[in-house]
């Protein structure tokens, strides 16, 4: 049997860096102080809501930490789009995005289009002063200082704070001091939460 060619890998077999070699932006502590500011029922309402299962994972970080890290230091160079190929226990496998989903049981289908595009009108002043007043910018940190010191008093409006929190520290965090997006505060303007 002739031996099958593989892409590269990301790091050389038995070079893979161990522990906290692997640097990822994204910080437990910063989840778990999001989690102590929260009062119950907004907690539940999160567990219950698209975020519950990414806070399922983050309460119990052993596991999805160190598997975490298994996982990225075994990555294949691959140009597909929706898959990722790694080396388990010597072998390759593939992990597609439709598999992702089920293990994860994350919502992982397309994002729908927008129904029509649209900015803010002239008369439609931007949710950012209207959520977040005079702030120029708003990193992860003050948001979750200001729902543990209870600034944020709706309770529309804490959900939201929590939900932008995760957007930024959890799905797409860019630094190890996250910011919340202003075009991310735009797109929640409309969600009923409750």
């Amino acid at each position: 049997m002739e031996d099958l060619l593989l892409p590269p890998r990301m790091f050389a077999a038995g070079e893979e860096p161990l522990g906290e070699r692997v640097n990822s932006y994204h910080k437990l502590k910063r989840t778990e102080l999001l989690i102590d500011a929260l009062e119950p029922e907004e907690l539940d309402f999160l567990r219950n809501s698209t975020f519950g299962k990414i806070l399922a994972i983050e309460e119990n970080p052993p596991f999805s930490g160190a598997f975490g890290q298994y996982v990225v230091v075994r990555l294949l160079k691959v140009n597909k789009k929706y898959e990722v190929w790694l080396i388990f226990a010597g072998s390759p496998v593939r992990m597609s995005l439709r598999e992702f989903a089920i293990v994860t049981r994350l919502n992982c289908r397309k994002i729908p289009e927008p129904t029509k595009k649209r900015k803010n009108p002239p008369k439609e002043k931007l949710y950012w002063n209207e959520l977040l007043g005079s702030l120029k910018f708003c990193t992860v940190d003050t948001a979750i200082d200001m729902l543990k010191k209870k600034v944020v008093k709706s309770k529309e409006a804490r959900i939201k704070f929590a939900c932008l929190a995760i957007t930024s520290s959890i799905l797409f965090p860019s630094s190890h001091t996250p910011r919340i997006i202003p075009e991310h505060v735009e797109l929640i303007r409309h969600v009923e939460l409750i």
